[in-house]
């Protein structure tokens, strides 16, 4: 019995040193054209990450008062995410340094907050801002988890909107210079911190005074000052626009050198690209491949070229997110099923809003519930409960730059997050651990499996397609993507009636093929076609 603890206790250990060492051991990172990689073996680190906000007026981690500290990191953990994207508030820095907490709390008449902070984070009173701040990095690295410091805003407040004062260099709340300061105190501050791998130039840069010469003058100060004072870590750069656009860098590239280290982040919502948060409503009003097809257009002209060509670095989408409650609204996961088929099919590094389940003070009202939030509003339990299988491709590492692999594919279904597995009954949708691989040379190639002399080959309307050897004939064993969203994958059957893969039910793992659903760019047909959405993600490693 002792020695079967014994042995317990020891796997527990080496699993412990394992996760650490996988991530902050990696440091310091560094870049090698579009792939961030761990600057001494020149491997890949993939960042997956979740944002936690700490640029409110409390300028304080949210959750404090909800549960200790180290509780809020092992959800992180436990999600399998390997950063944390914490934000802060330039006055932070530059004003609020030496101010307690417990000042902060006072002044803002947040009295039970101050009280639940006590009892579940006592120390934190104690401190002031850039103490608790740091403190929450120390227990992120205690973890194995990697931080990115983002500069959320200067004044401290909710963010964002184009009236808020707060969104572009010379703004009443953005002044330039002690942004900098803010920069410069902020990277030295975290100089030889192994887990702070990234600090960033600011989020969501907004507003009427937005213009590129001020972008290109201010992102090349911001970005020397961050790199001067702190050598080690990646600098992220964000575009204009709410951090949508970089459409100005096709006609002068940013000439900046940062010895591997500059990065580019986006960002994307439903809404992103056509207004308001209403807007987003388009998602369910109009053809779904249509606004599907419209928005990764959108993406790869104003960011996603930034992977390519002369002057490629790496993309990281460091926001998106949907409303969680309830499993998620319909907007939103008709959005999300989206990019995540952009997300994994370039392998991209991303960061997900948000963790906190609510928020201390937000806008002037108490104990704000974060519709977005991975946790509840106590941050006892996640709330987004899909998210282990929705998220499972795109939190696994699937292409490096360094391995000597070939190429094959990886077939992803983005509505379920699950992959296609061969079985000897057919193809069933299931943990991407054991997915199968593919070739597939193209539109009307067949789809092989990889390895194996056999091919996808369809039998019928509501039935399961085979594995066959006879790989030659037109059809049914010739593929192509078709509909404007590039993402049914169809063929013919032998009776020459045009058939998509579909997940047979909700309730099924079973993958049939079915009459494809709103191929074609009607304006009325507006059924939700993405159980036939499937995507081949390209790796490497496998």
């Amino acid at each position: 019995m002792l020695q079967k603890s014994s042995q317990s206790i020891l796997l527990v250990l080496v699993s412990v040193i394992a996760l650490f060492a996988s991530h902050s051991d990696s440091f310091p990172l560094s870049t090698h054209k579009r792939w961030i990689i761990d600057e001494a073996t020149g491997h890949r680190v993939k960042l997956t990450c979740v944002n936690w906000a700490t640029h409110l007026q409390p300028m304080l981690a949210e959750g404090l008062d909800k549960q200790p500290l180290e509780h809020i990191v092992k959800h992180v953990v436990d999600q399998k995410f390997t950063c944390v994207r914490l934000t802060w508030a330039t006055h932070m820095f530059t004003r609020y340094a030496n101010q307690s907490v417990s000042y902060t709390l006072d002044s803002l008449d947040l009295q039970e907050v101050k009280e639940n902070i006590n009892k579940n984070n006592p120390f934190i009173l104690k401190m002031n801002h850039v103490q608790a701040y740091e403190a929450v990095v120390d227990e992120l690295g205690k973890q194995g988890v990697m931080v990115l410091i983002d500069n959320h805003v200067s004044h401290p407040n909710w963010c964002c909107n184009d009236d808020d004062d707060n969104g572009f260099f010379g703004d009443r709340h953005f002044n330039a210079k002690e942004w900098l300061q803010g920069l410069h105190l902020i990277a030295k501050h975290f100089h030889g911190k192994s887990e702070v791998v990234a600090i960033d130039l600011r989020n969501e840069l907004h507003g009427p005074r937005q213009n590129e010469r001020d972008w290109y003058n201010y992102v090349h100060q911001g970005a020397k000052t961050i790199h001067k004072a702190n050598p080690d870590v990646l600098v992220l750069i964000s575009g204009l626009n709410y951090d949508t656009d970089f459409t100005f860098l096709k006609k002068k590239p940013l000439k900046l050198n940062l010895n591997n280290k500059l990065v580019y982040e986006s960002h994307l919502y439903s809404w992103s690209g056509v207004g308001t948060v209403k807007m987003g409503e388009v998602w369910t009003a109009q053809p779904v491949n249509r606004i599907c097809a419209q928005t990764l257009q959108g993406v790869e002209e104003r960011s996603g070229f930034l992977n390519e060509g002369n002057h490629q670095a790496p993309l990281f989408f460091t926001e998106f997110g949907l409303d969680v409650t309830a499993g998620g609204d319909d907007i939103g996961n008709r959005f999300l099923t989206c990019f995540m088929s952009y997300i994994v099919g370039r392998d991209l590094d991303w960061g997900l809003w948000a963790l906190q389940g609510s928020y201390y003070l937000r806008e002037g009202k108490l104990a704000v519930e974060e519709s977005f939030g991975l946790l509840d509003a106590n941050f006892q339990q996640i709330k987004y409960q899909e998210l282990p299988q929705k998220f499972q491709l795109l939190q696994k590492k699937i292409q490096d730059p360094t391995s000597k692999l070939p190429k094959s594919y990886i077939m992803f279904h983005p509505q379920s997050g699950q992959c296609v597995q061969a079985k000897n009954s057919g193809l069933e949708h299931g943990n991407c651990e054991q997915s199968s691989l593919w070739d597939h040379a193209g539109d009307g190639a067949p789809i092989m499996l990889k390895g194996k002399s056999t091919c996808l080959k369809a039998v019928g309307d509501g039935l399961a397609p085979t594995l066959s050897s006879d790989c030659k004939s037109d059809q049914p064993s010739s593929w192509k993507f078709v509909s404007m969203s590039h993402l049914h994958l169809a063929t013919l059957d032998q009776q020459g009636q045009l058939l998509c893969l579909d997940k047979e039910s909700s309730n099924s793992t079973k993958i049939v093929t079915n009459k494809c659903i709103c191929i074609e760019d009607d304006s009325e047909c507006l059924d939700n076609p993405q159980s036939q959405w499937f995507t081949f993600a390209t790796t490497n490693l496998a």
